[in-house]
């Protein structure tokens, strides 16, 4: 079963994500913070247990996801793991555009993202 670390400091958000991603059949991992995200990385790359993709808020108050990203972007141990950004707060096309810049996929918090994000996931595993 694919494991997905999902990261996002509001809590009712963090388990919609991963009730909907349990229920389409992905393992999760919660994280409520980036610090807490990046802990987790370690841990599970210490075990030999790594993630297969991680869904990722951008806006959080202590290491927000631009950090967590380019710190997972940065390590050749973490390089290629896959990366759904999520926000409700775009500020710009620019905004966008780093997210890709990270080989990474986005997804506003609004409309059906929360199938957005299903579907993309099950896209992602699927081809590892």
């Amino acid at each position: 079963m694919a494991r997905v670390l999902v990261v996002d400091d509001d809590v009712t958000m963090r388990e919609l994500l991963c009730q909907t991603l349990e229920d389409a059949g992905l393992e999760t991992e919660a994280a409520d913070s980036g610090r807490c995200a990046l802990k987790a990385l370690c841990r599970a790359t210490a075990a030999d247990e790594t993630y297969d993709a991680m869904v990722l808020d951008i806006i959080m108050p202590d290491i927000n996801g631009w950090r967590v990203l380019e710190a997972v972007k940065s390590n050749p141990l973490w390089e290629d793991l896959p990366v759904v950004v999520v926000s409700g707060y775009v500020k710009d096309a620019n905004d966008v555009a780093r997210v890709s810049e990270f080989d990474g996929f986005f997804v506003e918090k609004t409309g059906n993202f929360l199938e957005v994000i299903r579907s993309a996931l099950g896209r992602i595993v699927q081809a590892a």
